[in-house]
């Protein structure tokens, strides 16, 4: 059973590692902001069909029109030949056709949205660790300056040590030298005394 159930599972994972090592190097950043989307090439044909079909969505009402519409943009913004995927967008158009079709979805596409809200989870992730990533560079960048001062005030304060090991060894000559000074002193006083 375990067997037949891994048999099973092993094409949709294979497939979803495939679209994820295939599609590592676009950029995904999970915002549908059409201020910071570039306009859409001219000799491009995937990003003009994008455009008419989100004024589609957005001038008519929810229909079978509309269903077909976010339909193929969800296939739009996920196929290999766009070089403007976006995986975020696809999700959402899914979901919205998902949505529209009241249940009546095929297996394939529930399948397919499963894979793109995967992939959507795992580029959240990777942003979450390329920010920390960040920090920790820009943390170890201000442990290295620290450490750096750290050694300079280190190597400034040995030298230091030594000269005032240098003086205290001085001082005690002095010392010494100041009581067998003080003792043969002494000893002329009680030698002039007697």
């Amino acid at each position: 059973m375990i067997k037949f159930i891994f048999k099973m599972n092993l094409p949709v994972f294979l497939a979803l590692v495939f679209v994820m090592t295939a599609c590592s190097h676009t950029t995904n950043t999970g915002k549908n902001d059409s201020a910071s989307t570039p306009a859409p090439a001219a000799d491009d044909p995937s990003s003009r069909e994008i455009v008419e079909l989100n004024q589609v969505v957005k001038q008519n009402p929810p229909s079978s029109k509309t269903k077909k519409a976010h339909l193929e943009l969800a296939r739009l913004n996920s196929n290999h030949n766009n070089h403007r995927r976006n995986y975020y967008k696809a999700m959402k158009h899914l979901e919205a056709y998902v949505n529209l079709e009241n249940s009546a979805a095929d297996d394939e596409t529930l399948d397919w949205l499963v894979a793109l809200k995967e992939i959507n989870r795992l580029s959240r992730e990777i942003r979450q660790v390329k920010k920390q990533l960040r920090k920790s560079n820009t943390s170890r960048t201000a442990l290295t300056k620290t450490n750096r001062k750290l050694t300079r005030e280190e190597i400034k304060l040995r030298e230091k040590n030594r000269q005032l090991e240098e003086s205290n060894q001085k001082l005690q000559k002095t010392i010494k030298m100041l009581k067998n000074l003080d003792q043969r002193l002494e000893e002329k006083r009680r030698n002039f005394n007697n």
